[in-house]
């Protein structure tokens, strides 16, 4: 009995993780981008008006949460644009989000990093990066931005 649950919590685990990743927009466009994020409620919001924003039909859209691994195996070079918000907590940007950049370092070149921090801030990252509050009334002009720059992209 005890394996029978201990497969099942396994089995239960590893069906969390498969499908995580999420798909908006034209599964068959030609322009690809990866948004990867951390859930707050602000970083809900930013990546659904990004979403929201992005798709009118000339882009697919992967969605994927960093902070549960779902970076891992993801390349830069299967998307056109690569978006990444994660929270600057103490000045630093993620581990995990650090460990995916400096693994994928060679080909970064799609890569733009938000990090919600002091807007002063200059993340120690080799990628177009933005920094900003974490405030709801910014949300249009930071998203304008970053779509802005990534469609620069395309």
């Amino acid at each position: 009995m005890k394996r029978l649950i201990a497969a099942s919590v396994l089995v239960l685990m590893a069906l969390n993780l498969i499908g995580a990743v999420e798909s908006f927009g034209n599964a068959r466009a030609e322009n690809r981008v990866l948004i990867a994020k951390e859930n707050t409620r602000y970083k809900s919001r930013l990546i659904d008006t990004l979403i929201e924003k992005l798709d009118d039909g000339t882009v697919a859209i992967t969605v994927a949460d960093h902070q549960r691994g779902e970076l891992d195996g993801l390349d830069p070079r299967d998307f056109d644009a690569v978006f990444i918000t994660n929270s600057g907590a103490q000045a630093k940007v993620r581990p995990d989000v650090m460990r995916w950049l400096n693994a994928n370092s060679a080909n970064d070149d799609n890569v733009v990093l938000h990090t919600t921090q002091i807007t002063d801030w200059d993340p120690p990252v080799q990628v177009d990066s933005i920094t900003s509050a974490s405030k709801n009334s910014n949300i249009d002009d930071i998203s304008d931005d970053i779509i802005r720059r990534i469609r620069l992209f395309f």
